[in-house]
């Protein structure tokens, strides 16, 4: 009984610990902080797939399930960075205004502008969005 306990405990810790890990919720709470030419195009609140909406990094893992483990910090993220160069199926990683930073999967690239599908980019949601990576502020990408 007490072993039950002890790994419900744990793993009750480690989902809290998930979900704080996540990508904040606050990037994009202001509009205002981001210039014209940084917001192509913003995009469109969708449903999602695998129910992550609220955490981008588990997102962005159940759409490139081969995405390391251990994203929580930003510079966590930044150790994972592998290309420059996006393709369909990378995943974008995006320096925010918290210590967490934020993840996007890349969905589709047509020559300069990269597609991405992400979540709790807007606070609680799945949304997409697409630009160039300067504009979209990308600092680089895991590929699988």
């Amino acid at each position: 009984m007490f072993q039950f306990s002890t790994r419900l405990i744990s793993r009750s810790l480690l989902t809290v610990s998930i979900a704080l890990a996540g990508c904040g919720g606050t990037e994009m709470d202001d509009a205002e902080q981001v210039s014209d030419a940084q917001q192509e195009d913003i995009g469109q609140v969708e449903s999602a797939a695998c129910g992550h909406c609220d955490n981008c990094v588990l997102h962005a893992r159940c759409l490139a399930p081969r995405l390391p483990y251990g994203l929580t910090s930003w510079s966590d993220k930044v150790a994972v960075i592998n290309s420059s160069t996006a393709h369909a199926g990378c995943v974008a990683m995006i320096p925010s205004s918290n210590s967490y930073g934020h993840v996007a999967y890349v969905s589709k690239v047509s020559g300069s502008t990269i597609y991405l599908n992400e979540a709790n980019w807007k606070a609680g949601a799945c949304s997409t969005r697409s630009g160039t990576k300067a504009g979209l502020n990308i600092r680089g990408f895991w590929c699988p």
